[in-house]
């Protein structure tokens, strides 16, 4: 007897399959039935996967070429090795013979350098950093526009803006807090433009459909969430500026950072490790500072 249509028409056996789980795949094999496809592991070899390998390798090439060309032989590399560990017995134990107690007086000196240059970064930072960053402008042109300002301004290292500013204002205390401000302005600016862009942008649309302004949105949504690694990056920026006001120190901006230098010129390598030992104090109290305060932002 016949089958049925409907009987005659079904299909095999249906196989259960996970609700939002996509059809495996399958393959024809030589003797005519299916397989499971293999899986692919690798992403394909599309345009853009194509244009970041050619630029990782011309930066690899890059830096190797660097390398090569800059004369650095490893017999200089051997040579200094094997001199490190008596040199290192020069410096110690610390000392401060010559600088009549005055490695106090300097780092705080450091230290109003560096919280002046930090304070004067701060403002221009926050408001460039907030123009570049898309979620709250809105506008993509206006972002990379204020991306672009904060890129030129951080192209300048700080001891080049010191070396200017030393000559401009004169020897001292100012041409270090300045050179700091305007170098605060460049990593500062990123730094909060890219926490501001982080934010969840599932609350930040849900105000905007409700009829919420651009302004009312950053106040209420972006700048609650990103503040906590606002500050982060401002205590960070700090950490950076008394570190970088010991460098500016020895091309004449003041502070510890000329101790530094007067020491290492009479070889007078315990101070060199005093100083040292005092600027990496400061480093780590700020750095826990810090962490606390993440954690009581958190």
């Amino acid at each position: 007897a016949a089958l049925p249509p409907a009987v005659a028409c079904a299909p095999g056996p249906a196989v259960a399959r996970a609700p939002g789980r996509p059809p495996s795949r399958t393959a024809v094999t030589s003797g005519g039935g299916t397989a499971p496809a293999r899986p692919r592991t690798s992403p394909p070899w599309n345009g853009a996967r194509v244009r970041r390998t050619v630029w990782l390798v011309l930066a690899l090439a890059l830096v190797v070429v660097s390398a090569v060309r800059s004369g650095v032989s490893w017999q200089a590399l051997t040579r200094a090795a094997d001199s490190f560990l008596p040199t290192l017995g020069d410096f110690l134990p610390p000392g401060t013979a010559g600088t009549g107690g005055t490695l106090l007086d300097d780092l705080w000196v450091t230290l109003q350098i560096s919280l002046a240059g930090t304070l004067i970064g701060l403002v221009p930072a926050v408001l460039l950093g907030v123009l570049a960053a898309g979620n709250v402008v809105g506008s993509p042109r206006v972002a990379r526009f204020f991306r672009t300002v904060i890129l030129c301004v951080r192209g300048v290292p700080e001891l080049i803006l010191a070396i200017v500013l030393v000559v401009v204002t004169g020897l001292g205390p100012v041409a270090g807090a300045l050179a700091l401000g305007l170098g605060s302005i460049g990593l500062l600016g990123k730094l909060v433009a890219d926490s501001l862009e982080e934010v969840e942008p599932g609350p930040v649309r849900a105000l905007l459909a409700t009829g919420a302004r651009r302004r009312q949105v950053f106040f209420a949504s972006v700048l609650p969430r990103a503040w906590p690694a606002v500050v982060g990056h401002v205590l960070y920026q700090l950490d950076v500026n008394i570190r970088s006001a010991t460098l500016l120190g020895i091309v004449g901006a003041g502070g510890i950072g000329y101790d530094l230098l007067n020491a290492a010129r009479v070889l007078e390598f315990g101070v060199v490790t005093t100083v040292v030992l005092m600027v990496l104090a400061v480093v780590l109290l700020v750095e826990g500072l810090a962490v606390w305060v993440r954690k009581v932002y958190a």
